[in-house]
């Protein structure tokens, strides 16, 4: 049943260029970044190339090195996407545990099997892989692989492989990028599978008649690459470590002694001619080789760490590679040293904040993606601070001057840079922090004369004009997660892991007092929620989780009258979840909201320019599709609205000056803008 169909009707016009409104939840108007890759593969034929991301997977057209389509924005969180061998269909594999297969003629998922759970939770599917005749499909992840006769309907497996007692730990090296666990392999004929089966074995299964018939062992550190030859007498299998291995399967031999290669990775691909293409994946670099002559081939610098996805078409031709900076570079034989790219995709995009002028947002981002300036207007990168060049990664924090001259950013040594924007140039290097941290939370004063700086158990106020530090907060204890400064400069909070709040003098750089938690409230008219969680929370609820609880994060409304934090605790089960409001003078709790059980970590918060109003975004929590935002009446409390905004959580929400936007930052890579005028009157 051969099918010669090579075009996938259901995309885009090449016209369409727009991605930023493509798919968007509803109420957006606009998205920033395109969401982190976890894979990329080609078509069969080359045409097109896969990008699964954590919004949805894309599709783009490897000639013009343009995005033609994103499905699956209902859920996204996808680890893999790949196209069966007629390009008819197009399977996906998710963090959820399921497995979804598209029609490309349409672009819609036509069937869902789910892979169900583990004692590990759910079971996210790490391959995906159809047949060569298009009559099976195989998914793999942690513990087992399984192989489906998926076209007749029925969701029973044919044959499912468990891998002997799996460790987590084995499937790690220290140092080295360990990309994805168990991966499995068709022949060309379609008949034998293989797949993991212990940490250093790979057995060969004949699915036609249910019968093992190689087991393929000496492996000294786990696989996390398998490829059959053409003529399907071989296997190769690349290690975790990037040393490869050739067996002869009639034999269960090696047919080429093991070689190790320089990277942290080693990708695979036979050519037309039967030859092995190697790449070998450095931190900057990608290296072809050709396997069985040992002969390099060809060379080319990345445009960032390459850490993330990389795949060989199947016929060796092309390579393509992600970057941390968010760019996928693709190398084509044939022309040597040449890769086209195209960019868009980002990390986690921990904060959010606009200009004054309202045309500009600023987002941090984990590692080298550094800190970007969006163009709000056209979603578009104005510039990215510091300049890119290998340098030390920056973290999640950024602290914006009131001048909006200067930017304060956390580095992973420990310390704290400053930079001239229009110039562009590093002004100032903070270096007092000494206690290891993941991060260093940081903010200006609204006055600029102050920066406060603050990490694990220690915490810094700088004087801007000479970059000297004024006081060390001795009672700081625990990781600060955030600062917040009152809007008349004089005063700011701090939040931290060990379960307190604490508000600040910045002239003294004394403590002016912590903010109460109360187990709870005696006046309960001053809870807010739905009337099973007020009881709930009234009647000593919470209490279970007081010790693990903290306040993520802090806020002053734009008077300076009201502080707001929102509490909860890591433990997934943990109910902890509130929003208290205090009054600034007195520390008296003004009000608790309690959002709606199945809502985890409400830990994004901001007030609206006017005061009135009060966003929270959440994390992602199984069951839903979405990650939540809520927008409250600050006055009543009354629950106004909310957008089901980002496939897992939201870390940051800000509101442009005039009220009319608001930014969400997520997990998910993105940044997303939305419509508030509908909900605020802004």
């Amino acid at each position: 049943m051969e099918n010669k169909r090579t075009a996938i009707p259901a995309l885009r016009s090449p016209d369409d260029t727009d991605v930023t409104t493509w798919e968007l939840p509803e109420s957006a108007i606009g998205r920033l970044g395109q969401g982190i890759p976890l894979d990329v593969e080609f078509s069969p034929d080359n045409s097109y190339l896969t990008v699964a991301t954590k919004i949805g997977f894309w599709i783009y057209g490897t000639a013009t090195m343009s995005p033609r389509a994103l499905w699956g924005t209902e859920r996204g969180m996808f680890n893999v996407a790949t196209c069966s061998h007629d390009m008819r269909w197009i399977a996906t594999g998710d963090q959820d545990g399921i497995v979804k297969i598209w029609d490309t003629q349409n672009g819609r998922c036509v069937r869902k099997i789910d892979w169900g759970s583990t004692r590990r939770g759910r079971n996210s599917v790490l391959h995906v892989h159809f047949s060569p005749d298009g009559q099976h499909l195989a998914a793999s992840g942690f513990g087992h692989s399984t192989v489906y006769t998926w076209h007749t309907g029925d969701e029973t497996p044919l044959v499912s492989f468990a891998v002997e007692d799996p460790k987590f730990d084995d499937y790690r090296k220290r140092g080295v990028d360990y990309d994805r666990h168990f991966p499995i392999a068709f022949s060309p004929d379609g008949n034998l599978f293989a797949f993991v089966s212990a940490p250093d074995t790979v057995t060969i299964s004949d699915i036609n008649v249910g019968k093992d018939i190689a087991k393929l062992t000496g492996h000294t550190a786990p696989v996390h690459t398998l490829l059959f030859s053409a003529c399907g007498q071989y296997l190769a299998g690349a290690n975790v470590g990037a040393t490869i291995q050739i067996w002869d399967i009639q034999n269960e031999s090696l047919a080429m002694m093991p070689t190790a290669y320089e990277g942290k990775r080693a990708r695979l691909a036979y050519t037309t001619d039967n030859t092995l293409q190697v790449a070998d994946v450095h931190g900057n670099k990608v290296v072809i080789w050709d396997a069985s002559k040992g002969e390099k081939l060809d060379v080319f610098e990345t445009v960032g760490y390459t850490d993330r996805a990389s795949r060989f078409s199947s016929d060796g031709t092309q390579f393509a590679v992600c970057s941390t900076r968010g760019d996928v570079q693709i190398w084509k034989a044939g022309i040597p040293s040449k890769v086209s790219s195209f960019s868009g995709f980002k990390s986690t995009a921990y904060s959010v904040v606009f200009l004054q002028e309202g045309k500009t947002l600023v987002s941090s981002h984990w590692g080298r993606s550094n800190k970007v300036f969006w163009d709000v207007a056209s979603r578009e990168i104005l510039r990215v601070l510091p300049p890119l060049t290998e340098r030390t990664s920056l973290r999640r924090s950024i602290a914006l001057s009131p001048c909006e001259e200067m930017l304060a950013v956390d580095t992973s040594d420990r310390n704290v840079e400053v930079w001239h924007i229009a110039s562009e140039t590093l002004i100032a290097e903070l270096t007092g922090h000494e206690n290891e941290t993941y991060q260093i939370s940081l903010a200006f004063s609204s006055t600029g004369k102050s920066l406060v700086s603050a990490g694990a158990n220690e915490a810094y106020v700088w004087d801007v004009e000479f970059w000297k530090k004024r006081h060390s907060l001795t009672e700081q204890t625990g990781l600060v997660v955030k600062i917040a400064f009152h809007p008349d400069g004089n005063l700011f909070v701090t939040s931290a892991r060990d379960g307190t709040a604490r508000l600040w003098n910045v002239e003294t750089g004394e403590q002016v007092a912590p903010l109460p938690l109360p187990d709870t409230l005696d006046d309960t008219s001053l809870y807010r929620g739905e009337p099973e969680e007020i009881e709930r929370v009234s009647n000593g609820g919470n209490l279970q989780w007081k010790r693990h609880q903290h306040m993520e994060s802090i806020v002053f409304s734009p008077c300076g009258t009201l502080i707001a934090g929102g509490l909860g605790t890591w433990i997934a089960s943990g109910l902890t979840n509130e929003i208290r409001l205090w009054d600034t003078d007195t520390l008296e709790t003004r009000m608790i909201i309690l959002p709606s059980q199945g809502t985890i970590r409400s830990w994004a918060l901001t007030f609206s320019p006017c005061g009135r109003y009060l966003v929270s975004g959440a994390w992602w929590c199984p069951g839903l599709d979405k990650a939540p935002i809520r927008i409250w009446e600050v006055a009543t409390g009354e629950h106004i609205h909310t957008f089901w905004a980002h496939s897992t959580d939201v870390q940051d929400v800000a509101f442009s000056p005039d009220g009319t936007l608001l930014a969400s930052g997520s997990f998910d890579g993105t940044i997303l803008l939305w419509d508030m005028e509908p909900f605020t009157g802004s």
